[in-house]
């Protein structure tokens, strides 16, 4: 009838320990302070390790009592417990050294750094038990990580997008699903609730509340009731506090148990749609300016630019291609740009907005083979000889914002397979010209947001 008692108790721990620890570290630092064995924080260092030891009893107790009752396994909680019973022991004894003396004994402070060391372990493999091993050492930089031999951890569910249909359902996507979200707490080390989420077989065989899946039964599997219920459920799994799994893994794991929770079967064979998949397709991080190795811009070609009125500098730090801008050369023309054809090859990002240039330009420009972002806003490009940006192959950026291009010149650029992007605000091109027609994307502004109440209230 009170068995409810002990489970109670064993639910308090979490709050009882951390009383010993501030208990004791307080008659610890009472010991340092005394600059003498006759000092007046005797009787309350006495105290401090009387009342520290008590509470570590208490802690010990309630933590046996949980790890009973919740589903710890043995292994995962043994060191802990026995560096608190050694804890609690020597509490006691520091204590009883001190019962029936009115001065520190030889050596005290020794011995209660040795106590010091002994609440550091066992907090330390306390909060392992709670925040995983990997707590303190996830937030360490890659290269200390691996310099102390910690394991990679779990990234989460990544998928390749060409073949997926063959990628064997369980092994590719169910496990490591699990691996990310719930085999922290799940393990052969620490299977809270008896159970273990590491393999298919322990999957199988469930926990203290039975099977973790039924197959073909979604509604009755536990795993996925669990992952299922309100976040602020208590049986809701994984706990408020972690991380939590994206719609998208709960619907895959539902659709796993419905095709029988098999191991062979593949993504293909169980008809899973590609628009679930693609959140963990793996994207190809390609590099924006051209891989390629040149030497890079001396200083005095640097400089010299700057005094013709170029802005000039690496794109980015260490680079061999340039960003050349003509923010400070508005006078810039058609004629100058033989000005740049030293560094042609280094040219990647150059911006000749506001500028007198004309259409004649793009014949010149065309020789610079490895152009990546061209800017020529605000000019009396009218479009006519856009066709020759065909020759830069490396192009993914064009601004023509505030010139007289028309949508038909700009079909000529469809067949530049590197353009990613093309802004065209302030042109004839309207909002309702079909934007299908274009292989790049295209941005012409003119966006606007619904008003909403808020939008009138007077502060």
């Amino acid at each position: 009838m009170f068995d409810f008692i002990f489970q109670l108790f064993g639910r308090f721990h979490p709050l009882l320990v951390h009383l010993p620890i501030g208990i004791l570290l307080f008659g610890i630092i009472l010991v340092f302070l005394s600059k003498s064995d006759k000092t007046a924080y005797f009787d309350s260092i006495r105290l401090a390790f009387l009342l520290g030891g008590i509470s570590a009893l208490a802690s010990s107790a309630s933590g046996f009592l949980q790890y009973q009752n919740e589903g710890f396994a043995w292994d995962s909680v043994q060191f802990h417990f026995y560096f608190g019973l050694v804890t609690t022991v020597t509490s006691f004894w520091l204590f009883f050294e001190l019962k029936n003396k009115q001065v520190l004994p030889f050596n005290f402070k020794l011995k209660s750094s040795g106590l010091t060391v002994l609440l550091l372990i066992t907090g330390h493999l306390g909060g392992n038990i709670t925040h995983g091993e990997e707590y303190l050492t996830e937030v360490l930089p890659e290269g200390i990580q691996n310099l102390l031999g910690v394991e990679e951890p779990d990234k989460g569910l990544s998928i390749s997008p060409q073949n997926w249909e063959q990628l064997r359902y369980y092994e590719g996507v169910v496990q490591p699903i699990l691996n990310s979200n719930c085999k922290s707490c799940h393990n052969p080390r620490n299977s809270k609730g008896d159970l273990d989420l590491s393999s298919y077989e322990s999957l199988l065989a469930g926990g203290e509340n039975g099977p973790a899946i039924h197959s073909s039964d979604f509604e009755k599997s536990e795993l996925y009731a669990r992952l299922n219920l309100p976040l602020d459920h208590e049986d809701h799994m994984p706990p408020q506090e972690k991380r939590q799994p994206k719609k998208e893994e709960v619907e895959l794991i539902r659709l796993w148990i419905v095709n029988g929770a098999s191991t062979t079967q593949t993504l293909g064979e169980a008809k899973v749609e590609q628009k679930l998949l693609e959140p963990f397709f793996i994207k190809e991080e390609k590099a924006f300016y051209p891989e390629i190795t040149l030497k890079e811009v001396s200083p005095d070609t640097l400089q010299n630019l700057k005094a013709i009125g170029f802005y000039s500098e690496p794109v980015f730090q260490g680079s061999p291609f340039l960003k050349v801008t003509c923010i400070n050369f508005k006078t810039f023309s058609d004629e100058d740009l033989k000005s740049l054809n030293g560094v042609k090859d280094n040219l990647a990002y150059l911006d000749l907005s506001g500028t007198q240039i004309s259409d004649e330009v793009l014949n010149d420009l065309s020789l610079f083979p490895n152009l990546t972002v061209l800017k020529l806003n605000e000019t009396k490009i009218s479009g006519e000889n856009l066709a020759k940006l065909k020759a830069n192959t490396y192009l993914k950026h064009l601004y023509l914002n505030g010139t007289q291009v028309s949508a038909i010149q700009l079909e000529v650029l469809n067949e530049l397979k590197s353009l990613e992007k093309v802004y065209a605000f302030n042109t004839p091109i309207t909002e309702a010209q079909d934007r299908k027609k274009f292989k790049f994307s295209l941005e012409i502004g003119g966006y606007t947001l619904p008003p909403i109440p808020s939008d009138t209230i007077v502060y």
